[in-house]
């Protein structure tokens, strides 16, 4: 949803806060995009950041083994974790 600016400024606390990565301590998939053949994602890692992923991939001491519509699946030390987009 858009909003019009109405030339009030910003607190600072505001801009502050807005711009502050916060750990997450967990993966979590923003999000799924590509061809079928060639699938990709999008997560957002512990510490903030976000990284692009395909299959194969090695992502926070695990490997991408499958991407789908709205999960992927991941190997991590002998097991199977599979994350899915936070729904709301």
């Amino acid at each position: 949803m858009a909003t019009q600016y109405d030339g009030t400024p910003t607190p600072p606390i505001v801009e502050s806060n807005a711009t502050q990565k916060v750990r997450l301590g967990r993966i979590v998939l923003l999000g799924t995009f590509g061809a079928a053949s060639a699938p990709s994602a999008l997560v957002r890692l512990p510490r903030g950041n976000t990284q692009t992923v395909t299959l194969g991939d090695e992502i926070a001491g695990g490997t991408v083994e499958a991407i789908d519509s709205d999960r992927i699946v991941l190997l991590r030390m002998g097991n199977t974790q599979i994350l899915t987009m936070p729904q709301g």
